[in-house]
């Protein structure tokens, strides 16, 4: 597959890692030549120097030859021009725009809508706005996602000295622990693997648990999980910027009055009482140490800051918790690196607007069967949420009778009301939603397995 990518920024760059690990050939169409110089030297791809709006670019790059065009550049609306572009002078090749200025989904439908014949629509901002409200809703203050079909969780943790994982094989872990739970992946001192029943959690490993929704408190009790479950009585959040405005949106109503906006601009405040009636709105800058004295800003249970300013976004985080703020989570629009940094500092949960657009993105690439895409380790595991459709290869098989060559772990179904982990026996049935589990480099299997990347 032949993939231009409009911008060569932090997720142009990031996207494109993942398509070339996967042997996809991948051009950028970017107007710095300093970005373009980088994105040379540290990936095996092509970069054109130009305006991705500019036709005679557009033809320079290689669009005849394409079969897809993502463009992640900072600007609207250099993204839905270029693409309206690509589709009148190349119908056969796909599209997919990130845009921020508007919501991507359809109120009344619930479905992405399309627009200038573009393909896809992806809002960073909407994205981002998602994986907050899934760590809140989850009640887990960590890396989380939610599963909506299969009704699953994957939850990543660290496995710190005494913890109750630590120096036990998955085999004992599950006869010691029994429920509906499975380790999926472990991350060992930098290097990142699927397990089997002999592998060993040890000290310093970082592993990926997907459980059962219906179970999740259990097992918080279960694993020592002591920042989970908590019930959120007052919600601070930090900045009225649009991810915020997707948040309030996707919470619940009841947990809305829980809820304290603090913002800066006097107009914004304005704006958001007007669009959330009801919703205590405070005029305050959250860097005045006499403002959190006057609004009693320390007592909280939950403190959530999404400003535009990364740094800022951090530091408020530790401060917050400092004051008396129990759990903190902190947006990353910019800067990835900080992902890390946060968490090791004290923040308890961190998203990354790149990450979350960049998972978007690689949906949407894999077809329309996949109904969720969440990569953790940095990229390295990917875990789908699939549909099985009647023309699946394999329907009516059972589990047993398949050779997955050690690659891919069926890790949860979803089967109308009911969901399970299954066995050797589980036969695929049309409807099922199944949880597949396979390292990024496995790709290519899980393709064949699962049926082509185009949509219906």
């Amino acid at each position: 597959m032949n993939v231009i990518i409009f911008g060569a920024g932090r997720r142009g760059l990031r996207l494109a890692r993942h398509l070339i690990e996967e042997g996809k050939s991948v051009t950028f169409l970017d107007s710095s030549p300093a970005r373009c110089a980088l994105a040379q030297n540290k990936l095996d791809c092509m970069a054109v120097c130009g305006s991705a709006t500019d036709i005679e670019m557009l033809d320079e790059c290689g669009l005849a030859s394409a079969d897809m065009v993502v463009a992640v550049t900072d600007s609207d609306e250099v993204n839905l021009v270029s693409c309206g572009i690509v589709t009148s002078r190349y119908p056969d090749v796909r599209t997919i725009a990130t845009i921020r200025g508007l919501t991507y989904m359809s109120e009344e439908s619930g479905q992405p809508f399309s627009l200038l014949g573009i393909d896809h629509i992806v809002n960073p901002e909407q994205e981002a706005s998602e994986k907050i409200a899934d760590i809140i809703l989850s009640g887990i203050f960590g890396d989380i996602t939610y599963f909506p079909q299969a009704h699953y969780l994957v939850m990543t943790r660290s496995i710190s000295k005494g913890d109750v994982l630590a120096g036990k094989s998955l085999i004992d872990i599950k006869r010691q622990y029994p429920g509906r739970y499975l380790i999926a992946g472990v991350s060992h001192r930098g290097k990142v693997a699927t397990v089997t029943g002999r592998t060993v959690i040890e000290e310093g490993d970082e592993v990926a648990i997907i459980f059962d929704d219906d179970e999740r408190e259990d097992l918080y009790r279960l694993f020592g999980v002591t920042n989970a479950g908590m019930k959120l009585k007052r919600i601070i959040l930090v900045g009225a910027t649009r991810i915020c405005k997707f948040l309030i949106k996707q919470l619940p109503e009841k947990m809305r009055k829980n809820v304290v906006l603090v913002e800066k601009d006097g107009d914004i405040c304005s704006e958001f009482c007007e669009y959330y009636p009801g919703l205590l709105v405070l005029n305050g800058a959250i860097t005045d140490e006499n403002f959190w004295d006057e609004e009693n800003l320390a007592d909280n249970d939950l403190f959530v800051s999404m400003t535009d300013n990364d740094e800022l976004n951090v530091l408020m985080s530790i401060y917050a918790k400092t004051q008396g703020a129990k759990r903190s989570i902190a947006l990353i629009k910019t800067n990835t690196s900080y992902v890390k940094l946060a968490q090791a500092i004290g923040v308890d949960a961190t998203v990354s607007t790149t990450e979350a657009t960049v998972d978007a993105i690689m949906k949407i690439m894999r077809g329309g069967n996949v109904r969720t895409l969440h990569s953790i380790f940095d990229g390295k595991i990917e875990v789908y949420e699939y549909v099985i459709k009647s023309n699946f290869v394999h329907l009516g098989k059972a589990l047993k009778d398949i050779d997955l060559k050690g690659c891919v772990m069926i890790a949860g179904v979803g089967r109308g009301d009911d969901n399970f982990i299954p066995d050797g026996n589980y036969a695929f049935q049309e409807g099922d939603t199944v949880l597949a589990v396979a390292l990024h480099e496995d790709y290519d299997f899980v393709q064949s397995l699962f049926g082509g990347g185009e949509e219906d």
